[in-house]
């Protein structure tokens, strides 16, 4: 046996003779006595053999121990092979219009945006291609996104209803979410969503009223911050699961803070669960002067995790989660479908030519070398990951930054002690206790 390379071990503040161990391979949390530790090392290190046969077990059976033959690296392109060309998957996120009611400074799609709305012939090309797959399909997943989605209902009606009679029909498992602006949730509009089960939301506030409506304005400048509080508070009976992004650069994020405050005093957190996005300058459409780099943006992302949970023990949400392929960009049997039914692998490039890949109508000139990026890098060969203890629960991170040479990394590159040692306080491990695959 021999020591896993994704082994961490960081103190433990409860008690100065335990750590906390943990291993991002097998996803194991526990404690574990310092005496423990040095034998551990021992066996590890000298080959000295652990005479407590049931911590050697635990240590097996949790990954800090593994055969001397196993390789996790290749492990690891096996998870990610396997689920980046699954066939038994299929992942559409759909904008049935490329049009908006708002003009945020900030909006990667804002020199895209216009008035257009997906005709039928696109959307029967859609169902046509959910249709094609449904034999071998287990799980077919849809978020519908835009511009603004809402603005187009009557597509997202048709098409929700044609996906569920389809998934019915084929014993498929459905999942479907929405991001919207939130302007448009009236109660009319969120029982419509009911009925075509689309289970969970992602609505933005930035911060205060009057920050807020300096970031995220009408098309005619007005604000929109008093609508989407109402619409939430209002239909609060009936939302459906809703996370309430808060995006953030150094000129808000301190008001940032002031929607917890707010969702608290109006007894919203229980339903709406606020979590901070970070503006970046994709498309040159922003100042990069005013964004956060990772590692800052990963201080100010622990420190409002815990003043939205404080003691809570649902901080436990924060626990690291093994990845296999990334996002749609790096799988196979995913597609962005743009309102005129061009394919693209990332969300950021919707509405930008020069990164099509495809197309449900006619031939068009595919950016076939970005496809190729998209899909055919492999993080456990990549000189910059092969040897990060982070790989299993980053696996190289944002395929759209890694084309552009941008840091990828996650943001528990710098805050995985603090959100394991918060973890660990608030499950009160004991020495015999794991926590595996949270």
């Amino acid at each position: 046996m021999k020591a896993s390379n994704y082994n961490f071990f960081f103190p433990y503040k409860e008690d100065n003779s335990k750590l906390i161990a943990y291993n991002s391979f097998s996803n194991a949390l526990a404690l574990m006595d310092r005496q423990q530790h040095s034998i551990f090392k021992n066996y590890c290190d000298n080959s000295i053999e652990i005479e407590d046969e049931e911590f050697f077990q635990n240590l097996k059976s949790n990954g800090f121990l593994i055969g001397d033959s196993f390789n996790e690296k290749d492990m690891l392109r096996l998870r990610l092979l396997s689920s980046r060309y699954s066939t038994k998957y299929l992942g559409l996120t759909i904008a049935p219009t490329a049009d908006c009611n708002f003009r945020c400074p900030y909006c990667y799609e804002k020199d895209a945006l216009c008035p257009l709305y997906m005709g039928e012939e696109v959307q029967d090309k859609i169902i046509e291609l959910v249709k094609q797959q449904a034999n071998n399909l287990s799980f077919l997943s849809i978020t519908w996104y835009g511009g603004e989605p809402l603005l187009a209902l009557n597509t997202i009606k048709k098409l929700s209803k044609e996906f569920l009679t389809i998934c019915e029909e084929y014993n498929i498992k459905y999942s479907a979410n929405i991001v919207t602006n939130g302007y448009l949730l009236t109660r009319k509009n969120i029982e419509t969503l009911n009925e075509l089960k689309i289970t969970s939301m992602q609505v933005t506030l930035d911060g205060s009223k009057e920050i807020h409506n300096n970031m995220r304005p009408l098309a005619n400048g007005l604000g929109t911050f008093d609508i989407i509080l109402d619409n939430l508070t209002s239909n609060i009976d009936i939302l459906p699961m809703t996370s309430i992004r808060v995006n953030v650069d150094k000129n808000n994020i301190t008001s940032a803070k002031e929607v917890i405050e707010l969702l608290r005093e109006k007894e919203l957190l229980d339903k709406l669960k606020p979590y901070l996005g970070r503006i970046t300058p994709d498309n040159g459409t922003y100042d990069c002067s005013r964004c956060f780099d990772v590692c800052g943006f990963s201080n100010e992302e622990f420190s409002y995790y815990k003043e939205v949970f404080g003691e809570d023990d649902n901080f436990l949400i924060r626990y690291p989660s093994p990845v296999s392929n990334v996002c749609t960009a790096d799988c196979m049997n995913s597609f962005i479908i743009s309102a005129d039914g061009k394919l693209y692998k990332c969300w950021v490039d919707i509405g930008n030519d020069d990164k099509v890949t495809g197309s449900l109508l006619d031939v068009v000139n595919s950016n076939t070398d970005l496809y190729l990026q998209y899909l055919l890098h492999d993080p456990t060969l990549d000189e910059k990951c092969i040897n990060c203890k982070l790989l299993p629960i980053c696996m190289g991170g944002c395929p759209y930054k890694r084309v552009r040479n941008e840091e990828t990394c996650t943001t528990y590159k710098y805050m995985l002690k603090d959100y394991i040692s918060h973890i660990s306080e608030k499950i009160k491990l004991n020495k015999k206790e794991c926590v595996s695959n949270k």
